[in-house]
C-alpha cells in the first residue's frame, strides 16, 4: 500500500456489513414467510421489522436523499405486502427482497438526472463498515467523519446499475451469484460493473490520502 492511501477497515458495530449469512432464512425466518404468505398480518410486522432498517440503509445510499428514501421504502414494504402470497422459496428471502428494493430505487433513479446526493453527519447511521478487496489484495484503514461522507458521496456519484451491484456486494456482502439473480443480469456483466465502480472508489480514496497529506 503506498504512503498515505486511504482503505476501509471491516466493521459489525453498525450491523452493516454483517455477513449474508447472518442474515439468511432462520428456522424462525421461514416460519414468519410462510405465515405472511397465508396471510398472518403479525408475522409480516415482524419480517418488517427485521428488514426495515437494512432495506431503509440500502435505499438511502442508492438515492441519497432521506425523504425520499422513508418514502421508498415504505413502497417497497407495501410491494413486498401484496406480493409475498406469490414467493415460493426458489431463492433467498434477501434475494426477493432486494430485487424489489433496488428496482424500486432504479425507477426512482431513472425519473431524475444523475447527481452527487448529499450526504450530511445525520446519515452515519447508514454505516460504511465494508472491506475493498480485489483478487486476493485487502487493504485496511479506518474512515471517519468528513472522509467517510466523501466516500458515501463518490458511491452515489456511481452510474446507478453500478451502484446498486456496489451497494449489495460491498454493503450487503452478497456474492456475485446473489447478485446475478437479484438484478436479473448476467454474472459476467455483474463482475463488470463491480470492478468498474471499485476502480472509482479506489480511485477516489487514493485521492483522498494524497488531500490528507
Amino acid at each position: 500500500m503506498r504512503t498515505g492511501e486511504l482503505s476501509l477497515e471491516q466493521t459489525h458495530s453498525t450491523g452493516i456489513g454483517a455477513k449474508a449469512g447472518g442474515w439468511g432464512e432462520t428456522e424462525q425466518d421461514l416460519m414468519l414467510i410462510e405465515a405472511s404468505r397465508r396471510g398472518d398480518q403479525l408475522a409480516f410486522n415482524r419480517l418488517v421489522l427485521k428488514w426495515e432498517q437494512r432495506v431503509f440503509n440500502l435505499v438511502l445510499r442508492m438515492i441519497g436523499d432521506r425523504e425520499e428514501a422513508a418514502d421508498t421504502t415504505q413502497e417497497i414494504f407495501l410491494a413486498v405486502y401484496r406480493s409475498i402470497g406469490r414467493f415460493r422459496g426458489d431463492a433467498r428471502f434477501s434475494t426477493w427482497i432486494y430485487r424489489i428494493a433496488v428496482n424500486h430505487c432504479l425507477t426512482r433513479l431513472r425519473r431524475r438526472p444523475m447527481m452527487i446526493e448529499s450526504f450530511d453527519s445525520k446519515d452515519s447511521e447508514t454505516g460504511f463498515g465494508v472491506e475493498f478487496s480485489r483478487k486476493g489484495d485487502q487493504e485496511q484503514q479506518v474512515l471517519q467523519g468528513e472522509q467517510r461522507r466523501s466516500i458515501l458521496r463518490s458511491v452515489a456519484a456511481l452510474p446507478p446499475k453500478h451502484r446498486a451491484v456496489v451497494e449489495l456486494k460491498l454493503f450487503q456482502e452478497e456474492t456475485f451469484e446473489s447478485i446475478a439473480t437479484v438484478l436479473e443480469e448476467p454474472l459476467s456483466t455483474v463482475k463488470s460493473r463491480f470492478y468498474a465502480g471499485l476502480d472509482v472508489l479506489k480511485e477516489r480514496l487514493h485521492f483522498l490520502a494524497e488531500e490528507s497529506l
